[in-house]
């Protein structure tokens, strides 16, 4: 029986389903620098500076879409020196993603280069966009941000907005994301708002290293006398499957995949092409038990998939202990060479 290591890289999309309307907090109170008929506040555009806990460990199969570190930041309006934007007619709203590429999906994710990674800015359960929209000037009156009669709205991001990362690759490299401008909003010409990454944010690819990728398991000459009912099987011969996840935390599964008939989902391993044996299989067995066979897939849940263990990030190479064995199938066996090749899959969740 021959055993060999596949690495699938599952993929996935959020499947959260979230407004991709922008909000804006408007404020009320007096202007100052004008451009045509908007206004700038004398306290100019805020600066919304986000701090992300670094590093981050990106799972190698954790789901494109997924949220892999999120900061919150709070714009706190000065009523003696109000920031943002005030207008006295209809105003186009430009959103830019200032690290390049535009907004996508239900949650409006936006790249960050070429990383394999995004992010995305909300407020108040709303996701802002890139592009432009045009803002109503009813918008910009008193009602509008629940103010005394006679004063004026100013439009901004806020009052309190979340930043979250975004792993869009099935595969993140290891890289830092730089601190600085995100994100800009202007209103009728004017800088109404900036988000900016406050720190810079180690990103690191979590994975295991598969120490033995192929392992062949002999499971000797067995008279045929060994085999009595359909069912008995042969003595175990263990085997073990090494893996490394030295610096890695992570929970690890693993799936056993028959090579030979790949939809083959029962406990007992088909015979290879030239075996010459007949009425029996192969069996692989983990504590005492025949494992069943699913699709050769890393993504969670996938069918048989079993977990076999977890890691801190401070051991070593690790041991998995399996075993091997023939096993009766028929009511006649006929002797013969009997070999099976079956590969394996890990996953990290």
């Amino acid at each position: 029986m021959k055993l060999v290591c596949r690495f699938v890289h599952s993929e996935g999309v959020a499947t959260q389903a979230l407004s991709s309307a922008c909000a804006l907090m408007l404020t009320m109170l007096l202007p100052e620098v004008a451009h045509g008929q908007c206004t700038q506040g004398s306290a100019g555009a805020p600066s919304l500076m986000i701090s992300i806990a670094s590093p981050i460990t990106v799972a190698r199969d954790a789901a494109v879409g997924s949220v892999i570190g999120q900061g919150t930041a709070t714009v706190a309006f000065n009523s003696a020196a109000p920031s943002g934007v005030h207008c006295t007619t209809d105003a186009s709203a430009v959103y830019a993603n200032l690290q390049g590429g535009g907004s996508s999906g239900s949650n409006n994710v936006m790249p960050i280069g070429a990383t394999g990674i995004g992010y995305t800015l909300q407020a108040n359960g709303r996701y802002f966009p890139t592009g432009a929209r045009t803002l109503p000037v009813s918008l910009f009156e008193p009602t509008s941000c629940n103010q005394a009669a006679g004063g004026k709205c100013y439009a901004y991001l806020g009052p309190t907005i979340t930043m979250q990362l975004v792993k869009l690759s099935p595969l993140v490299s290891s890289q830092t994301l730089p601190a600085g401008p995100y994100f800009s909003t202007t209103v009728g010409g004017l800088n109404a708002s900036t988000v900016s990454l406050a720190n810079p944010v180690q990103i690191a690819n979590q994975t295991c290293t598969v120490t033995t990728p192929s392992i062949g398991v002999s499971l000797g000459n067995v008279p045929l006398g060994r085999f009595h009912a359909v069912g008995s099987t042969s003595d175990t011969v263990p085997f073990q499957i090494g893996l490394n996840c030295a610096g890695v935390t992570t929970n690890y599964s693993i799936t056993f995949t028959d090579n030979n008939h790949p939809a083959n989902y029962s406990n007992v391993l088909s015979l290879a092409s030239g075996s010459s044996a007949s009425g029996v299989g192969i069996q692989i067995v983990k504590d005492g038990s025949p494992v069943s066979f699913g699709p050769d897939s890393s993504a969670a849940g996938n069918l048989h998939q079993m977990r076999v263990g977890s890691s801190a990030g401070s051991g070593s190479v690790v041991g998995l202990p399996f075993g091997g064995r023939y096993v009766k199938t028929g009511n006649t066996i006929t002797a013969g060479s009997a070999n099976g090749v079956a590969t394996f899959t890990m996953s990290y969740q």
